[in-house]
């Protein structure tokens, strides 16, 4: 088994959870990579120190080896075997990738710490930029066109500026509920060009940082923010029309669902129906998205909200909310719709179709945030 090696005492105070570097550019964001598991493996590419945050004790970790981490209490954990005190820091002794977790190399400070219900969380502190090569190669194809890359790294930078909050334990995670982040993988000269032309710039509308939503692509007319979630939207995610992302495969779809799938969907909701006569949008908002849908059954008319059926019946078969068309086909119903996510903000499909024809990433972020400014970071309130 592998031991850890007891170094040299030292202090070192806890930093400041929303710190930067003091130039305006280099903020720094906390991205919860592992929740909810009880213990875990880690695998060092270099010789690494295990930093007991409380206590400044500091534990060589040998390079290219693995350890495990387990829970302990609410206020030990273990790697290796030996119970340290939470949080525990993770310091690489040479510069490079410190540590790989999940299959996935990351480079920021890890600070490992136990959560509730004896569980470990590991959450990776790096500076904005450096989270954003991890975050593009995931969220757009690096092989896209480099004022598109660009101006979803101008987007991911201010949705994820927007979210940091001094008084949690992580500012974001890095999964699809925010957006994904796969740590030092993925990362190549393209993606590494989009975030450094682009460095420190954010969206802001009077002086505040939007949030900054993005999804696959809009099927026509990009969605509010309002009709989306019933959140107060501002006028840069009001919604819009867009005449540019017509050319993508994801512009139309069409799922198929039996009637008795349907039939089992509304009697989990109330309803006491045993025959459905037919189905038909009921409520639309002002982009064409069907809010609610109505189905006529042998008990009456029974309503539903378009986005459950999606929760349900997977938003890979039913794209999007922007269903066009309902029809009785072969003992089921046929939904015909366009796009391809909840619609609010930039729609990538079209960002890409917009540089191919030669529009910059500014051009591409005024079309799909209509009245925001593109400024530097600075010292923006949220």
């Amino acid at each position: 088994m592998l031991r850890l090696f007891f170094c040299a005492l030292i202090f070192l105070s806890p930093i400041s959870f929303a710190a930067d570097s003091g130039d305006g550019n280099s903020k720094i964001i906390r991205v919860a990579i592992s929740r909810n598991t009880a213990q875990f493996k880690l695998k060092t590419s270099g010789k690494v120190y295990a930093l007991e945050v409380k206590t400044g004790q500091k534990y060589m970790l040998l390079d290219k080896s693995t350890y495990e981490v387990k829970y302990i209490s609410p206020a030990q954990l273990a790697v290796a075997g030996t119970t340290l005190q939470s949080p525990v820091k993770l310091l690489a002794a040479d510069g490079g990738d410190r540590v790989k977790l999940n299959g996935r190399f990351y480079k920021g400070d890890m600070y490992i710490r136990t959560a509730a219900a004896e569980k470990l969380e590991v959450v990776e502190h790096l500076s904005i930029e450096d989270y954003l090569y991890g975050v593009l190669p995931v969220e757009m194809s690096p092989d896209w066109p480099l004022e598109a890359l660009k101006a979803q790294a101008v987007a991911s930078r201010t949705y994820a500026l927007k979210n940091v909050n001094p008084k949690k334990d992580y500012d974001i995670t890095d999964g699809v509920e925010t957006q994904v982040y796969n740590g030092a993988s993925g990362m190549n000269a393209r993606i590494v060009d989009a975030v450094n032309s682009t460095r420190g710039e954010v969206l802001k509308y009077k002086g505040r940082l939007i949030t900054a939503f993005f999804h696959a692509c809009c099927g026509g007319h990009t969605a509010s923010a309002s009709s989306a979630w019933g959140e107060d939207v501002v006028k840069p995610l009001y919604g819009v029309k867009d005449p540019f992302c017509s050319p993508s495969s994801h512009y139309k779809w069409d799922f198929y669902a039996t009637t008795r799938d349907l039939l089992s969907f509304i009697q989990k909701r109330g309803s006491s129906a045993l025959k459905i006569k037919s189905i038909r949008v009921y409520k639309r908002d002002r982009s064409g998205r069907a809010v609610s849908l109505r189905f006529l059954t042998d008990s009456g008319s029974f309503t539903v909200n378009t986005s459950d059926l999606r929760k349900v019946f997977g938003t890979y078969d039913i794209k999007s909310t922007l269903i066009t068309r309902v029809a009785p086909l072969n003992g089921g119903y046929e939904f015909t719709g366009r796009g391809w996510g909840h619609g609010v903000g930039m729609c990538q499909e079209g960002a890409k179709y917009m540089a191919n024809n030669g529009r910059n990433y500014k051009k591409i972020l005024r079309q799909y945030y209509p009245g925001a400014a593109i400024e530097d970071i600075g010292r923006a309130t949220k």
